[in-house]
């Protein structure tokens, strides 16, 4: 993002970014019990952003690993051991009430679910100096949150970190496990660059 504030905690329309994501699963579901993952180097200005804004909306804090991998263990320690879990990336703050009940539908159905979308541009993959077209209707961008049964996510998590593994759908399936997919919405974008908060900032403007 190139800012000295950590992209959660930007500004979008009177509020860290953050806190408006965990508005969403709030309205979704006021019985959800939010834990919330922080790098340890960012709860001072969590702390301080509550004590500003008012809180933001997480029944529980806990710190974070080094890895992705690595904090979402951390959350599931906080975690019973039945049930099911959404782990969701906070600098999501558009995903759709309707996709949140989807993915928490087929979860406790099937033991999984993750939310995706049509890919729109076409796609080459890169070898050396070549490329090659994929065929773009067999592919799916992965949205979050990726919804599953807690007691079998634990056992995959149990198996130990690889560095092949990019979100929690991933752990998962190498447990040996299948994942259901599921329709997400277009407008849940991963804030990660300064287009995508200009992108948010007019989401926002044409959802109100």
């Amino acid at each position: 993002m190139g800012r000295s504030v950590a992209k959660q905690f930007l500004m979008l329309k009177g509020l860290p970014l953050m806190w408006w994501t965990l508005r969403r699963f709030r309205e979704a579901d006021e019985r959800f019990y939010i834990v919330l993952v922080l790098h340890e180097s960012l709860l001072d200005s969590f702390n301080a952003l509550e004590v500003e804004f008012g809180p933001a909306g997480a029944d529980e804090v806990v710190i974070g690993g080094q890895e992705r991998w690595h904090s979402v263990l951390s959350g599931l320690r906080a975690l019973p051991d039945e049930g099911i879990v959404g782990i969701h990336d906070a600098v999501r703050p558009f995903v759709a009430e309707a996709t949140i009940h989807r993915c928490f539908e087929q979860a406790e159905q099937s033991g999984s679910a993750v939310p995706v979308v049509p890919v729109k541009d076409s796609i080459r993959e890169v070898h050396g100096a070549g490329s090659h077209a994929l065929i773009r209707d067999r592919l799916r961008a992965v949205q979050t949150p990726q919804c599953f049964d807690l007691k079998e996510l634990k056992e995959a998590y149990g198996t130990g970190f690889r560095e092949e593994f990019t979100d929690d759908a991933s752990v998962f399936e190498f447990a040996g496990h299948s994942i259901r997919l599921v329709e997400g919405n277009l407008e849940n974008i991963k804030v990660t660059t300064p287009e995508d908060l200009l992108f948010a900032d007019a989401l926002f403007t044409d959802s109100q």
